[in-house]
């Protein structure tokens, strides 16, 4: 009896001590259908690419050291990237988002899963559109919570609520772009 609570006693102790710390982490995985929609604020509605049919785009929440697998599918006539923005991409540098970049822009009626763990990262972060004016209407939040039982940096907040600005102006960011261009040859 002494030999098995010596053998154990070890393993009891280690699968303690990984599940405390919130060692195993998880896969989550999202799908962003880019898509023309027609949105409405201030009165005044307009056709624009969103994700999922959102304006600002959808919530991504994680913890600290899960696994992401975003499928971006791309249903507009524009190419496009993600950016996922704050975010350290070890070992995961195709998954950054900058279009030329690190990687070839998702065409039209293509899809690209990006692929990234989420390492020593905690708070609100947003994601983008990586790509011409695109970013004007394709973004959200990216909210990574601490692993299972490990404190905040700060004393926990009685509710999380994000909030994010974007314009919604009244001209179209194509037109914009476009009238950019003229003068300066790039868009934003």
């Amino acid at each position: 009896m002494d030999g098995f609570v010596r053998i154990m006693f070890p393993i009891v102790a280690i699968t303690l001590i990984l599940s405390v710390y919130g060692v195993a982490s998880t896969t989550r995985n999202y799908e962003f259908n880019i898509q023309l929609q027609n949105v409405t604020r201030l009165c005044h509605t307009k056709s624009m690419v969103t994700v999922n049919g959102k304006f600002p785009g959808p919530r991504i929440v994680a913890r600290e050291g899960d696994r992401l697998l975003i499928k971006v599918t791309n249903h507009v006539s524009n190419n496009i990237t993600i950016h996922w923005h704050g975010i350290r991409q070890i070992q995961s540098g195709w998954a950054d988002g900058p279009a030329y970049i690190t990687q070839c822009p998702i065409q039209t009626g293509q899809s690209y899963v990006y692929n990234y763990t989420v390492v020593g990262q905690r708070g609100t972060l947003f994601w983008h559109a990586h790509i011409s004016w695109l970013r004007a209407s394709v973004y959200g939040p990216l909210i990574i919570l601490p692993k299972l039982h490990v404190p905040y940096p700060f004393t926990k907040p009685y509710k999380e609520v994000p909030i994010i600005f974007g314009g919604y102006g009244g001209c179209r960011a194509a037109s914009f772009a476009e009238a950019l261009c003229r003068v300066h040859c790039h868009p934003p």
